[in-house]
């Protein structure tokens, strides 16, 4: 079913936050770049309710070898360690490992910021077919930016919500990075 969404002009990058603890998903998001128009848009949304690591790794390994991907950013923070460590002597290159820490995050969620506002990254509307997309819009809608003493802004989700699909989509959309790479980043998040 993946091989058939594939187009062979594309490029395909998979987000992926690694639930950990108690109400935790880990949450996969599928980002495709075509040549042909330069936009990115999601084109596969999953949760996976209280997984284990080996369910997780298997997932990824089974998308990866359905879409050929380009490359698989990992929330690699407590158990996200070992899903990449796991990955990486498999498909090596593709794996990339990303700490959150209120920096990172700040930047990852800038960057998803900037691709929207670009018009360039394409969210897709709810799907009643698929929760996930629902998901998605409403986490959208319960993230919070707070200032800091140190001038990075923080992120964290009301009460009784989650972020984990905000994060595996910005994960995936740091692969196609906004503002080009830079040592000084400016957080004017809205």
């Amino acid at each position: 079913m993946l091989k058939d969404m594939r187009h062979p002009k594309g490029t395909y990058v998979i987000g992926c936050d690694v639930g950990r603890f108690g109400d935790d998903e880990t949450a996969i998001i599928v980002l495709e770049r075509l040549i042909a128009n330069d936009n990115i848009r999601v084109v596969y949304i999953e949760t996976i309710p209280q997984s284990n690591l080996t369910h997780v790794i298997g997932r990824l390994k089974y998308l990866d070898s359905q879409l050929n991907t380009q490359k698989i950013l990992i929330d690699e923070t407590g158990l996200g360690a070992g899903v990449v460590d796991s990955l990486k002597e498999e498909l090596k290159y593709k794996i990339e490992g990303i700490t959150f820490t209120q920096k990172s995050k700040a930047e990852l969620f800038y960057n998803l910021k900037l691709l929207m506002e670009k018009g360039k990254l394409k969210i897709p509307l709810v799907d009643n077919n698929n929760p996930a997309t629902k998901k998605l819009i409403y986490q959208f809608m319960s993230i919070n930016k707070e200032s800091s003493s140190n001038g990075v802004p923080k992120f964290s989700h009301e009460k009784k919500s989650h972020d984990d699909t905000i994060c595996a989509l910005a994960l995936a959309a740091w692969y196609f990075k906004a503002g080009g790479p830079s040592k000084q980043r400016t957080y004017g998040l809205a």
